[in-house]
């Protein structure tokens, strides 16, 4: 068995749990750490899925007997990270088509989400709807181009400036277009 796939049965067991593509999970953990469990990014990211310690903090699972207390366990790990995604992914209900949400989930997980509804925001007013995702609401919650990822990316830079290039290729390359 190739040591990338010896976590195969824990990511379609959590991503079903949390009703995502366990391929694309997978592809996410190849993505942030090459399936190494012990992984640790320069700026502190630990395990398979490259939680930083207050994402962590807030998505693993206390809730749980025994506590999910360690990001370096493989199993943690997957299961907080399917449920971060999980969450994500139910944050942008103004992004109709699922294909295109869980990109804007993805990015979310990479960029995060504050930066993410930001380039939302600018995408939408490229195209003549309000800049507040409040006023756009109110308007009636008008649909457009700005709800598709390789529209409103391209307002990414305006929000994270040159690491806007990582958010795009790591969305680009979990998902394989």
């Amino acid at each position: 068995m190739d040591l990338k796939d010896r976590y195969n049965s824990l990511i379609k067991y959590y991503s079903d749990k949390y009703g995502l593509d366990w391929k694309l999970v997978k592809k996410q953990i190849l993505a942030e750490s090459d399936a190494v469990p012990t992984a640790v990014s320069p700026v502190g990211a630990k395990g398979l899925m490259q939680f930083m310690k207050p994402t962590w903090d807030q998505w693993d699972d206390k809730d749980n007997i025994p506590a999910l207390d360690d990001p370096f366990n493989p199993e943690e790990n997957i299961e907080a990270g399917c449920k971060y995604m999980a969450y994500l992914y139910s944050k942008y209900p103004e992004i109709p088509d699922k294909k295109e949400r869980y990109k804007f989930a993805l990015a979310a997980y990479n960029a995060g989400r504050g930066n993410i509804n930001k380039m939302l925001a600018h995408a939408r007013k490229a195209t003549g709807l309000p800049f507040s995702y409040a006023e756009w609401d109110k308007a009636g919650k008008p649909s457009g181009e700005w709800q598709k990822w390789d529209f409103a990316c391209r307002f990414l830079s305006v929000v994270t400036g040159k690491h806007s290039k990582e958010t795009i290729s790591y969305v680009k390359k979990i998902m394989g277009e």
